[in-house]
């Protein structure tokens, strides 16, 4: 058996069939080959040829763009690292909502389609105070031999007649808040022939110049499309590259020579991954049916529609090739190889020549990176999306879960939307229920992320950057930027699958608690506005609330709130860490501990006093840009390695107004009551962490033992019960009345209640055994270190008897 057969029956082994398997180095290999041929040309991936995040990271991290036509696209994208710069939206039908998300963004270019789409996007860049740049999308009179697909040069809903394109330009020098960038013409796909494609870019490249000489101005870019062809059927060969090179390379030199600002680009989909991907299925039987031979394998055309024939006038052979289970005497026949759906549609391959298959055996079609399941109905027959694996060399990657029973089940589930109002959406109000908040419906859809937050938990331990797959995940992004203000949130819960548009306080803590359950860590990873971007909020001006929110419009910015020091501990009127003006320029020295994701964020909050008049300030600093000042060193830790606990230790660091939140101008009472309200509203965070950890480590041993489920029967009770107390405390907060004892007390109890699950857990009669499992001495690990989560027990039990005893009559 030849190494790469062993290698797909380890991967079905695991995964089970059927699975997409796709190659990283050939994927990086077509990009290296395009670059070379045509290093001016700038690169774009086309999403809809294949969105699985891996292998769109792949290439934008080899160089390439990303051209998206949908919202899950623009995230895949985001999510992939590629700037807004790099980002193009097609499509002739986005909605309001993708069109916002690409404003807000500032990504490269909106493609128009029509005077009315360009107006639609003027006017919300008008409301979002913003100059989006656009190109029009033509459609071209003259037409484009040698495509399989044509998309221009005849009636179709893709873009603007020639006819019309004065009008256009004419109707866009009154919109103002739009700038017609680029235009792009989409000449068909699947072609073969270079002389076609050099033609096609001639007369697109003549076009530009006749629109640039109308606008008055250059164009940034001009996007000839792409339809760059793969051999997929007998009879048919590769687009020669090298031949290509030779006709297109003198045609766009001419044009850069005339246009040296403007640059070509070309979007390429199925030409970058077709040939990295193969599809394998597994047979469950053979037949011989009226003298006919057929393989019927348990992925058809269901998650294949190409290979059966999908948009082809006539239905062709994929090359196809057997790997076979067990070692046999061959015995060559034509084939008729099937999926398993209850229709005669249902084919991948007509008489195909192979070695005689049998059940057991896999089946492997090439040629099938693009176009593969995403471009399929895997839901027909309830057969769901199948698994996609990413090899690297010696090194195999799941990429996406094969669909789960439980997850399409869980996406019927029934939710009354009667007496809504009407509206193009309909969602679920954070505070529409009479009911718990810690029942709100949303709480059951994070239970999905169990896996992803258990998983990156552990990574977490030995690799501080694996937060970046918690941001992969549209849902957590959100969670990430919840707190963000909305002019300045990129990534609304609204555009989730959790139907809320918002999220309250009350709502954050019960979501936090929930996804603590699988891995409390993980949260304190997500690089959000952490403490800082209340007290940003409260006293900051509005060039500092700018800097601080801004890049939160298109990624996520890791921050951090340097209260805690060696002597003082989480006091801020005890701290010694001052801004002193006695050499003239105010200078800020300061010594910090326990200082949560300081080492990754780009900016942050440093509490410090002024030396000479004792008056607290909050400074606002950027460790990058002060580095010669600043020094930063992780802590190791025992526990909730995501939080990466630092000190900092800032010397003579120079400060200027506009480092100073306020401006300078908050009074003594208004940086305390800052300090005080920030650590207020982290309490009840910390009690929700605490909780979640203990319940997650209960939930773990019901799950793994019958005995142990008996035994914690009381800790389940109890930890109900302080759910309901510390919704009451949310309560509290929701009225503009919280109470500083109850939350001091309910966060010193979620702790010790966190710590007496762990002595429970330790003293079952399986002790032994729970002591082995990775992921119950992870959580005792993260449930050991909330007593460093700003000061010790003791403190908050100090807290909380000051407070109470504060509101006793004398």
């Amino acid at each position: 058996m030849f190494d790469e057969d062993k290698r797909l029956w380890a991967i079905a082994d695991t995964v089970g069939t059927p699975f997409y398997v796709f190659d990283a180095a050939i994927i990086r290999e077509q990009y290296f080959k395009l670059k070379t041929a045509f290093p001016s040309v700038d690169f774009f991936y086309s999403l809809k040829a294949n969105p699985n995040l891996s292998i769109v990271r792949e290439l934008v991290t080899a160089g390439m763009g990303c051209e998206v036509c949908s919202f899950l696209e623009f995230e895949t994208a985001a999510a992939a690292g590629v700037g807004s710069d790099r980002m193009l939206f097609v499509g002739p039908a986005k909605s309001d909502r993708e069109l916002e998300r690409c404003v807000v963004a500032g990504i490269k270019a909106i493609v128009v389609e029509s005077l009315t789409e360009l107006e639609r996007v003027d006017r919300l860049a008008r409301d979002l105070d913003r100059v989006q740049n656009i190109a029009l999308r033509l459609n071209p009179d003259f037409h484009f031999p040698g495509a399989r697909l044509s998309m221009s040069g005849r009636a179709t809903q893709f873009g603007i007649d020639i006819a019309a394109i004065d009008e256009v330009l004419a109707r866009s020098c009154q919109h103002g808040n739009t700038r017609i960038a680029g235009i792009h013409v989409y000449m068909g796909t699947r072609i073969l022939e270079p002389t076609t494609i050099a033609n096609n870019t001639r007369q697109i490249l003549m076009l530009a110049s006749e629109v640039a000489a109308k606008l008055g101005y250059r164009l940034d870019f001009v996007d000839i499309g792409g339809g760059f062809g793969v051999p997929y059927h007998e009879g048919e060969e590769a687009l020669d590259l090298d031949a290509l090179r030779y006709e297109l390379e003198p045609i766009i030199s001419s044009y850069e020579a005339e246009y040296p600002r403007t640059k070509v680009c070309i979007e390429l989909g199925r030409y970058m991954v077709a040939s990295a991907g193969r599809f394998v299925a597994g047979i469950r039987q053979t037949k011989v049916t009226k003298g006919e031979n057929f393989a019927i394998c348990d992925g058809g055309s269901n998650v294949h529609s190409a290979a059966a024939g999908q948009g082809s006038l006539l239905r062709k052979n994929f090359p196809i090739s057997l790997v076979k289970g067990n070692d046999r005497a061959p015995a060559a026949g034509q084939w008729t190889i099937t999926g398993p759906l209850c229709t005669p549609m249902d084919i991948l391959g007509k008489d195909v020549l192979l070695d005689r298959p049998e059940a057991g055996d896999l089946i492997c079609i090439h040629q099938s990176g693009a176009y593969g399941a995403t471009a399929s109905p895997v839901n027909f027959l309830g057969f769901g999306q199948p698994a996609e694996v990413m090899v690297d060399g010696e090194t195999i990657t799941l990429v996406r879960e094969r669909a789960s029973i439980a997850n399409l089940l869980n996406e019927q589930r029934p939710r009354s939307i009667s007496g809504a109002s009407r509206s193009r959406e309909i969602k679920t109000s954070c505070n529409s229920s009479s009911t718990s908040v810690f029942q709100h419906p949303c709480l059951e859809r994070l239970d999905d992320l169990k896996d992803l937050l258990i998983a990156t938990g552990h990574k977490l331990e030995r690799d501080t950057e694996a937060w970046r797959d918690l941001w992969a995940d549209p849902i957590m992004r959100a969670f990430t930027l919840v707190g963000v203000p909305e002019r300045y949130n990129g990534f609304s819960l609204g555009d989730t699958s959790l139907g809320i548009e918002d999220c309250g306080y009350s709502l954050h803590i019960a979501m936090i608690e929930r996804l603590a359950r699988f891995d409390a860590s993980c949260i304190l990873a997500l690089q959000g506005p952490s403490l800082a971007g209340g007290a940003i909020l409260k006293m900051g001006t509005e060039a500092q609330i700018e800097q601080f929110f801004s890049r939160y419009r298109t990624g996520s910015q890791g921050t951090f709130f340097a209260v805690t020091e060696p002597e003082a501990g989480s006091d801020p009127s005890l701290g010694i860490s001052a801004v002193s003006a006695t050499t003239g320029t105010p200078r800020l020295t300061a010594r910090k501990m326990l200082v949560g994701n300081a080492q990754r964020a780009a900016i942050g909050l440093v509490f410090a006093k002024a030396a000479e008049t004792n008056r607290p300030i909050l400074v606002l600093i950027e460790p990058d840009r002060h580095a010669s000042n600043v020094k930063i060193e992780h802590l190791q830790t025992f526990g909730l390695c995501g939080a990466m606990l630092c000190s900092i230790t800032i010397d003579e660091l120079p400060i200027d107004d506009n480092m100073i939140l306020g401006g300078g101008n908050p009074s003594l009472r208004d940086g305390f009551l800052a300090i005080n309200e920030v650590f207020e509203r982290n309490r009840p965070i910390v009690a929700a962490l605490a909780l979640g950890t203990a319940r997650g480590i209960l939930d773990h041993l019901r799950a793994t033992s019958k005995v142990a489920a008996h035994a914690i029967a009381d800790l389940e009770l109890t930890h109900a019960a302080l759910l309901r107390r510390l919704e009451i405390v949310l309560a509290a907060y929701e009225t503009g009345r919280p109470k500083a004892h109850e939350i001091s007390l309910i966060k010193l109890q979620a702790v010790q209640f966190a710590d007496r699950v762990i002595q429970r857990a330790f003293s079952l009669p399986s002790s032994a055994e729970f002591m082995m499992d990775p992921t119950l001495r992870k959580k005792t690990r993260d449930a050991k270190a909330f007593e460093y989560m700003e000061g010790a027990s003791n403190i908050h039990a100090q807290n909380a008897f000051r407070s109470y005893v504060a509101r006793m009559p004398q």
